[in-house]
């Protein structure tokens, strides 16, 4: 017997296996590259998580103080290991939309507002990961997600166009936007442009030569070191300017009760979106990087991400591919990149006006650059290989949420999708099964070498028997009947019939009952235990005889 070891009060086992957890996957050897890809992640998330605040018309430290509890709480409840979590510009505008109406920007009221939008995010969010929802996320095909994807990217650069060329833009959609921006290309500043363009070559050449360098940390600072050793600010070149700093603050004594009902209604969008976003994201990055994926889980998180910003007297949170992007770009594979990035930009945070020296050209480079790794054309094409149905759902995704917004972009795609897959089901098929000689295996006739046995037509029913497809059954095993009038005897291969509801059952029995005047009998082989169950409990169905597999039921009948 082996010796009795003492074992530590369970406090410490517990507090040693979270902090085992967080570190999973960690080792000396690549410690240091986590690091590093957790500075590239905080050199591209100060700036962007300060613009996106100034987008969520909130003063500018919110954003980062946002991203550095959201973060913490995604990186101790979430599972993805990389999905960076923070305030993030495809949200903003829609809760800057519904809550402006009730409260002046930037204002305590309207602070209160945001803030109680993101506990209420948190909480919906949170229960939907408890309840292991994750199965939402399934909605989304992959298609779907590199349509829905690809869309996100567009907006990104769309968004980023006027900053990289050094003009003024808006809009309330892409289109608008664009062509907002393509009417000033005569007051593109070349200087702007010039150091946008750098950035972005700087990023391409950079990937292709060691892809696990901070080149956004690179591009970034040089951008900054450029435009203030050269003067370019002097030259039209735009930078981050003024930054304010602050830190946590409680916000819910402005808050007023008549404003739920907008609050709620407003966090019930997010967290479509949020769940759509999140979803994409660590499915996409979870099968790039070949680990598993387990999506309440993430929603979980992201719940947990959006309560304790809310809480901090912050704004709602996502995930943001972009970010995500950057970081296993850099060599992140672990939960280590994203406690640096928070632990370093609590570190800045009091020194955070520092950034104020970025150029908006340098940070709308980097952020083209990642929202291009978005845009995957050759996903596209091999979509196109397999499917043009679901090449044309892509295509769909992604002209509908530049076309029509992230919310109403992603409902149509998903409805199309439902509607095809239905459309699918409502249309199975019936293979007629031959025996291979000298053995039990039966295989569709159409096999060299499967023959029939007479008098008996043994069909292979290909999905679920339910009321979409039932009405097709019937017609598909009457057809059988007018092409083989010798048969006497049907046997249903249910093999890939998981279920069958109750117009399935009711069909069945007019099935049974229609062989039955034409004196043929019907048999189930092979039927699920489900299946098995209902059709035994419906006595109107106890002609039908079922078996472990064809060759019994063909045995049975046969003699």
């Amino acid at each position: 017997m082996s010796p009795t070891r003492e074992r530590a009060p369970m406090a410490a086992r517990t507090r040693r296996g979270e902090i085992g957890r967080l570190l999973d996957g960690v080792t000396r050897a690549n410690a240091l590259p986590q690091i590093v890809a957790g500075v590239a992640l905080v050199a591209i998330a100060i700036p962007e998580q300060i613009a996106t605040a100034q987008l969520a018309d909130v003063p500018s430290y919110v954003g980062l103080v946002s991203f550095i509890v959201a973060t913490i709480a995604f990186v101790v409840a979430g599972s993805h290991p990389l999905v960076s979590v923070g305030a993030d510009s495809t949200i903003a505008p829609l809760f800057v939309v519904a809550l402006v109406r009730l409260a002046a920007p930037q204002s305590s009221d309207y602070l209160a507002l945001v803030a109680a939008t993101a506990v209420v995010t948190g909480v919906l969010l949170i229960v939907i990961g408890w309840l292991k929802w994750g199965w939402l996320a399934d909605l989304l095909s992959l298609p779907i997600v590199s349509g829905f994807m690809a869309g996100i990217g567009v907006i990104i650069i769309v968004h980023q166009l006027a900053h990289l060329s050094g003009v003024s833009s808006g809009g309330a959609s892409v289109l608008a936007r664009l062509s907002q921006w393509a009417h000033q290309w005569s007051h593109f500043n070349g200087w702007s442009l010039g150091l946008g363009v750098a950035t972005v070559a700087l990023m391409v050449m950079g990937e292709k030569w060691n892809p696990r360098l901070p080149w956004a940390l690179v591009a970034v600072v040089g951008g900054a070191v450029v435009t203030s050793m050269s003067g370019l600010t002097h030259r039209g070149v735009e930078t981050l300017g003024t930054v304010s700093v602050g830190f946590i603050a409680w916000r819910f004594n402005h808050l007023h009760a008549s404003d739920l009902g907008v609050v709620f209604v407003t966090s019930l969008t997010l967290v479509i979106v949020i769940m759509s976003q999140t979803g994409a994201t660590a499915r996409t990055t979870a099968d790039e990087l070949g680990i598993a994926d387990d999506i309440s889980r993430d929603f979980w998180g992201v719940g947990w991400s959006n309560l304790v910003a809310g809480l901090a007297g912050t704004i709602p949170v996502d995930a943001s591919p972009a970010r995500t992007s950057v970081t296993i770009l850099a060599g992140g594979r672990t939960k280590l990149p994203g406690l640096v990035a928070a632990l370093l930009a609590l570190a800045v945070l009091p020194a955070v006006s520092i950034v104020r020296l970025v150029p908006l050209a340098s940070l709308a480079g980097v952020l083209v650059f990642v929202a291009a790794r978005l845009i995957k054309i050759g996903q596209f094409r091999a979509i196109w290989r397999v499917s043009r149905v679901e090449a044309a759902l892509a295509v769909v995704a992604t002209v509908g949420v530049i076309g029509w917004g992230v919310e109403v972009g992603l409902g149509v795609s998903v409805a199309l999708a439902i509607g095809a897959q239905t459309w699918r089901s409502a249309r199975p098929h019936v293979v007629e099964m031959g025996r291979r000689p000298d053995s039990t295996s039966w295989e569709p006739l159409s096999v060299s070498g499967a023959t029939r046995v007479d008098h008996v037509s043994v069909l292979l029913f290909d999905h679920d028997l339910f009321f979409a497809n039932a009405s097709q059954f019937r017609r598909l095993i009457h057809e059988m009947m007018r092409r083989l009038p010798d048969t006497r005897h049907v046997v249903i291969d249910a093999a890939a019939m998981a279920d069958i509801d109750f117009t399935g059952l009711r069909i069945l029995q007019e099935v049974s009952d229609d062989l039955a005047h034409e004196s043929v009998s019907l048999s189930l082989a092979r039927p699920s235990a489900e299946v098995a169950h209902r059709v035994r409990n419906q006595k109107t169905l106890s002609s039908i005889s079922l078996y472990n597999s064809v060759d019994e039921a063909v045995a049975a009948v046969a003699d």
